[in-house]
This record gives C-alpha cells, structure tokens and sequence, in this order.
C-alpha cells in the first residue's frame, strides 16, 4: 500500500473499504505523523492567534 494522505477522508476510506491490512496500515501512518507532527495542532492555534492579532490593528 502507498502512502495515504491523512485527513478525514483518508481515514474514512481505509474504514469504508473493511480490509483489515490497509486499515492497520493507514493507522500506523496516522500513529507515525502524529509522533512526527504531534505538536502541529498547538502551532495552528499559535498561527491563528498570530493572523488574529495583526488583523485586529
């Protein structure tokens, strides 16, 4: 299996499809994004406030 990008769709596709093998792999992709990216969420919230603050000038 390929590289799955990992947004909602991804995910739900990997359910939708009930092969077990491609779910397992697309959760150990999800697992290792997030051990890579596990602070991308916190650097969002950083961002918006940051366009936030500049737009309220």
């Amino acid at each position: 299996m390929g590289i799955v990008v990992l947004y909602g769709v991804g995910i739900r596709d990997a359910i939708a499809s009930n092969d077990v093998e491609k779910m397992k792999a697309v959760a150990a992709q999800a697992k290792q994004t997030i051990r890579e990216q596990g602070d991308l969420h916190l650097a969002l919230l950083d961002l918006l406030e940051a366009i936030d603050k500049l737009e309220k000038k």
